[in-house]
């Protein structure tokens, strides 16, 4: 009985513990939205974050490769 009470209170822990984490990048997406929003449009903001992805996808392409 301990020991389920251990485990069923580390469950509860983890997931409060994701749920602040998923809500602080949230919030931090959503405020860096408002931000740029103040002075790009959304196609713009869309387009910026579509280069900085593929980009980044590249980097680690590059990595991935290059460790071969």
């Amino acid at each position: 009985m301990i020991t389920l009470d251990i485990i069923m209170t580390f469950a509860r822990q983890l997931m409060n513990f994701i749920e602040d984490v998923t809500n602080f990048f949230k919030n931090l997406l959503t405020d860096a939205h408002a931000f740029l929003n103040r002075f790009l449009s959304d196609d713009v903001i869309l387009i910026f974050g579509i280069l900085t992805a593929a980009f980044l996808a590249t980097l680690i392409f590059r990595a991935v490769i290059n460790k071969r």
